[in-house]
């Protein structure tokens, strides 16, 4: 595999380069799944903030701080996969792509996390029928931000 190349952000939250061809010359390009996404007018490609990072293209977001509150108390992985409401398969394949993120590359993930379902249901303590219950997460935040350092 080569050099990954992670779109970095600058203070207003958009990313610094493309993802691919690391260009700062892009353009918004709508949303998808509650995440910003940009075209790159060089190389024509198209990318968001998790873009070349190891959580591309896993699911459930709106589950993920549950999962790192989880990792944080140190619980097994039968036991992150029953908090999230997830199988023990998801809950393995969560786990080893977290730990293979760089300290950047959390804490710009996390962020975008919580900036995407800050308005969730799910936030609020409103147990959905495809969300998780985080509303101990709002009391674990500084452990988990403690987590990106």
């Amino acid at each position: 595999m080569g050099s990954r190349r992670v779109a970095s952000e600058n203070s207003s939250g958009r990313p610094a380069a493309c993802s691919h061809c690391a260009s700062g010359r892009f353009v918004s390009w709508g949303a998808a799944h509650g995440l910003p996404r940009y075209r790159c007018t060089d190389c024509k490609r198209t990318f968001n903030i998790l873009t070349n990072t190891p959580l591309a293209h896993l699911r459930n977001r709106d589950r993920w701080l549950t999962y790192v509150g989880t990792m944080v108390e140190g619980r097994s992985i039968r036991g992150s996969a029953s908090a999230c409401a997830v199988s023990p398969a998801t809950s393995s394949r969560w786990r080893r792509r977290f730990l293979n993120c760089t300290t950047e590359e959390r804490a710009r993930v996390i962020g975008a996390v919580i900036a995407a379902f800050a308005d969730s249901p799910a936030l609020a303590g409103a147990a959905g029928e495809n969300s998780a219950n985080l509303t101990w997460c709002k009391e674990l935040l500084p452990v988990i931000l403690s987590w990106l350092a």
